[in-house]
């Protein structure tokens, strides 16, 4: 039985709500694949990609109970394979002043800071979803034996280019902010250009993979 539904979301939005906790990995390059789609089709203005859902905000509000059924219709006819995601490699450098809670964290899990270093660089990570800043994008999946909360009491600042984890997700910060993820280490690559024709370099589905650099702990 199909679970997924769509309802409006005030006067310009519909959203595609696949209803479940979470997605397997077919599900969710499907839903991937959805996303590029749409934004080939230029007909919104802002498309956003939910850990379970995907909210399309029109150009034409006009056209919203049409792309409720529509939205319904293009779940359906694509697929997993209909996506290809493109690459990014992010050279980073871990510990010392880039990365401060990377020695706290190592004796904290019994392991030395080139593990953590080698743990946290080893996967390719997918572009889960993007929030909270223009150009976070939220990573999984980080290595089980890194996963660990958040620190009790966030920081006011943390750089931009930072390199951090939280619980199974890992992220850079694109810009200077307040945060609680644990920092490991410091990239350059520049993450948001409002200029750009696209502003944010990671878009939903693109894969990651993090290079560690001499000028760090490895």
């Amino acid at each position: 039985m199909n679970q997924e539904l769509t309802y409006l979301l005030g006067e310009q939005a519909v959203v595609l709500d696949l209803n479940c906790a979470r997605l397997d990995d077919a599900q969710q390059n499907r839903l991937f694949a959805l996303h590029r789609h749409l934004q080939q089709l230029e007909i919104g203005s802002d498309i956003v990609v939910g850990k379970t859902s995907i909210t399309l905000v029109l150009r034409n509000p006009t056209h919203c109970n049409t792309w409720q059924e529509r939205l319904l219709t293009l779940w359906q006819e694509l697929s997993a394979t209909d996506f290809h995601p493109t690459t990014h490699t992010i050279p980073v450098i871990y510990g010392k002043e880039a990365g401060p809670d990377l020695l706290p964290l190592a004796a904290q899990l019994d392991l030395s800071p080139r593990d953590i270093v080698e743990l946290h660089s080893t996967p390719v990570y997918q572009v889960k979803f993007l929030g909270f800043l223009p150009g976070f994008a939220y990573l999984g999946t980080v290595p089980q034996q890194l996963q660990v909360a958040r620190l009790d009491s966030p920081r006011t600042q943390v750089p931009a280019g930072s390199v951090a984890i939280a619980e199974d997700l890992s992220a850079i910060y694109p810009s200077a902010s307040p945060g609680g993820w644990r920092l490991l280490g410091h990239s350059s690559t520049r993450l948001f250009d409002a200029q750009a024709n696209s502003p944010c370099l990671l878009q939903p589905g693109d894969n990651v993979k993090f290079v560690p650099q001499k000028e760090g702990l490895c």
